[in-house]
């Protein structure tokens, strides 16, 4: 009606022509039947892994150990529950699905009843095709579109991470009787980089909530749905994550190697009060993080006009810009998302039956917000119960579990990779975009990470005596008296760094002037 009131009675009339706003891939009803399938089919094989571990245990079938003399490498032991197995090549079992089935499909469109503009890639004027694309097919066109930093990312993140987890699998169980040291560095390094494959997955449920809150009945049209792709890939992230934790390596201490550098003198009288200040930045940045905005989309118009985008500059000599702008569609084709909306919209889409609206709930609020808050928790814990001297080991374990399994980092990352990957679309009119609520949680998650290695630093367990030196007696290894408590009984080698030597010089001149002014007695039961 713009159009003709603009143009007077010499408009020629187009004949109605409605163009089918839909998208592609898979539908709901089949994306939620295969989903269901995937999540009980998992369900399933981990049932069955623990029945087999419990019955295991009961017939005393222990699993098998790999136990190294101290004198190799000190370490304990090593085991692979059955569980751990089956979920583990269960979540392998979709990868592929994952990478080769759609992934995502969207959809953007303007809408005047008779003349209707599609705003994506091969729109316009009568043409709303909807972008469809797998995480193969994303490579492909990433490359195509000489997006090389965002098929690089992809690749790196989605390909190379799973592989790289199955070859280092493989590599700790050949070492594992044979070297026990590099055997449990493999496993190790599988459950802190386990999780790193999935850093796209979030930020594909964010971009979701910024295509479907572009819509506008009547004027702008816009949807999106994540499909089968997302199913699988996300199903393997989840599961291969959890089940590396099932892969339990004989050297628990070596996570401890960058701790020991920490200042002792700094870690030892003032954890706690570097752990609560920590603890309060951490919870005001991680606030900030969730409730700003940390992403956005944009539809800029002057880029959606030929010769760059789909829309003609003009119909029937009428020009289209000024008509768009009087219809305040710039102000309409703007969306923002936080993590608390994106949350609380997730909540609203599983009430309508969406499936994948569930798994992106327990991997946004489950992995992302929960279990970095409770890691939180549970360092201020061990920060509180070592600074009452008590014991902290199993606090400081379940710690280390949580840091493999907590996932904003990874989100973060995945912010920046759809971020590079999406730029591809800006020769469209599209711009997605970080918003400052990126910076907020990159500086929560880096107060997480000095907290946890901080509070490891202080918590870090003394290295074990072997039975050797225990049936020579307490400190005397080999016949050599070590009185340095401080090196935890230990008698450096001569490739010992010099401030071992010369703790162990101080300790030796301490019991030297002890010893001068002892009885007798003392000195005899020395």
């Amino acid at each position: 009606q713009v159009l003709a009131s603009a143009a007077g009675p010499t408009v020629v009339r187009r004949a109605p022509t409605m163009v089918d706003f839909q998208l592609d891939g898979n539908s709901e009803a089949d994306i939620n039947a295969v989903a269901t399938k995937c999540l009980l089919g998992v369900a399933v094989v981990v049932a069955l892994g623990l029945a087999l571990d419990v019955l295991r245990a009961r017939w005393r079938l222990e699993p098998e150990v790999a136990k190294v003399s101290n004198d190799d490498s000190g370490a304990r032991d090593m085991s692979i529950s059955i569980w751990a197995i089956s979920l583990l090549l269960a979540s392998y079992a979709l990868l592929v699905p994952g990478l080769c089935s759609v992934l995502f499909s969207f959809n953007v469109m303007l809408d005047f009843g008779l003349l209707q503009f599609g705003l994506g890639p091969g729109g316009g004027l009568d043409k709303a095709p909807a972008t469809t694309e797998s995480m193969v097919g994303l490579v492909h066109l990433l490359r195509s579109t000489d997006c090389s930093l965002g098929a690089t990312a992809v690749v790196l993140y989605a390909m190379v991470v799973p592989g790289l987890k199955v070859f280092l699998l493989l590599l700790g169980e050949l070492l594992r009787k044979r070297h026990a040291v590099a055997s449990s560095l493999c496993i190790h390094l599988v459950q802190s980089i386990s999780k790193w494959a999935c850093p796209d997955m979030f930020a594909y449920i964010l971009l979701t909530y910024l295509v479907r809150g572009l819509n506008h009945p009547r004027m702008l049209q816009a949807d999106m749905r994540l499909d089968l792709g997302f199913t699988c890939f996300s199903i393997f992230c989840v599961g291969s994550t959890v089940a590396s934790l099932g892969i339990r390596s004989g050297d628990e201490a070596s996570g401890f190697g960058l701790c020991r550098r920490l200042p002792k003198c700094l870690l030892a009288d003032r954890i706690l009060l570097l752990t609560v200040v920590l603890s309060v930045a951490f919870a005001a940045a991680f606030w900030v993080g969730v409730t700003i905005p940390v992403m956005s989309l944009r539809l800029q118009l002057h880029d959606l006009f030929a010769p760059k985008g789909p829309l003609p500059t003009e119909i029937m000599g009428i020009p289209i810009e000024p008509v768009l702008v009087n219809l305040e569609v710039p102000e309409k084709a703007n969306a923002d998302v936080s993590l608390l909306v994106a949350l609380g919209t997730l909540v609203s889409w599983i009430q309508q039956g969406e499936i994948n609206s569930f798994i992106a709930l327990i991997m946004l609020a489950g992995f992302v917000v929960s279990l970095t808050l409770l890691d939180m928790v549970v360092l201020v814990a061990a920060a509180v119960r070592h600074s009452c001297g008590r014991s902290t080991g199993a606090l400081v374990a379940l710690a280390t579990t949580l840091r493999k399994l907590a996932m904003l980092d990874v989100l973060i990352m995945g912010i920046v990779v759809v971020t590079l990957c999406m730029s591809m679309y800006q020769k469209d009119g599209i711009f997605v975009s970080m918003r400052s609520g990126v910076a907020a949680l990159v500086c929560a998650e880096l107060l997480h990470y000095v907290t946890y290695y901080a509070v490891l630093g202080a918590c870090q367990p003394q290295p074990q005596q072997s039975p050797r030196a225990i049936e020579d007696g307490e400190g005397n290894v080999d016949g050599r008296l070590c009185l340095g408590h401080g090196l935890g009984g230990r008698v450096p080698s001569a490739s010992a760094p010099m401030s071992q030597l010369e703790e162990l010089d101080c300790h030796s001149q301490d019991f030297d002037s002890h010893s001068q002014h002892s009885s007798t007695p003392m000195l005899s039961s020395l």
